[in-house]
């Protein structure tokens, strides 16, 4: 689903734990998550508080190419990874202790979760969802 200039600015305007919600709602929908990749895989951040690495993952192409142009990502391209195999890899971002880092804005504010968290509530969406 495209999405205007008017809907992305309101939903980057919104508090981090909104655009928590917003990412898991619109992920088990679309059933895809975007990302930043080159040649030598998906683009990761680092926590400023611990030093893990962090994986950055966004609900929209909109916002992930947004991410790349202000974030000065040009030479990483927009991605789209199955919801699914999205999943898979959460035991693996787990053990190498590496963390989610939620819709980051272009000034990079995010939520950063564990994998086990956003495994958690992606999983609690999939049930909302199925029960309507």
């Amino acid at each position: 689903m495209q999405l205007t200039e008017k809907q992305v600015e309101e939903i980057l305007s919104k508090r981090p734990e909104s655009r928590y919600k917003y990412f898991i709602r619109t992920v088990v929908q679309e059933e895809e998550v975007w990302g930043l990749m080159d040649e030598e895989g998906w683009l990761m951040l680092e926590d400023d508080e611990d030093g893990t690495d962090v994986l950055p993952a966004f609900p929209n192409v909109e916002f992930a190419e947004m991410f790349q142009q202000k974030g000065g990502y040009e030479d990483f391209t927009v991605e789209a990874l199955d919801l699914y195999e999205f999943i898979e890899w959460f035991d693996d971002l787990t053990d190498e202790k590496i963390k989610i880092g939620v819709f980051p804005t272009p000034e990079f504010q995010c939520a950063v979760l564990t994998p086990e968290r956003v495994k958690e509530d992606l999983s609690k969406e999939f049930e909302k969802e199925k029960g309507e």
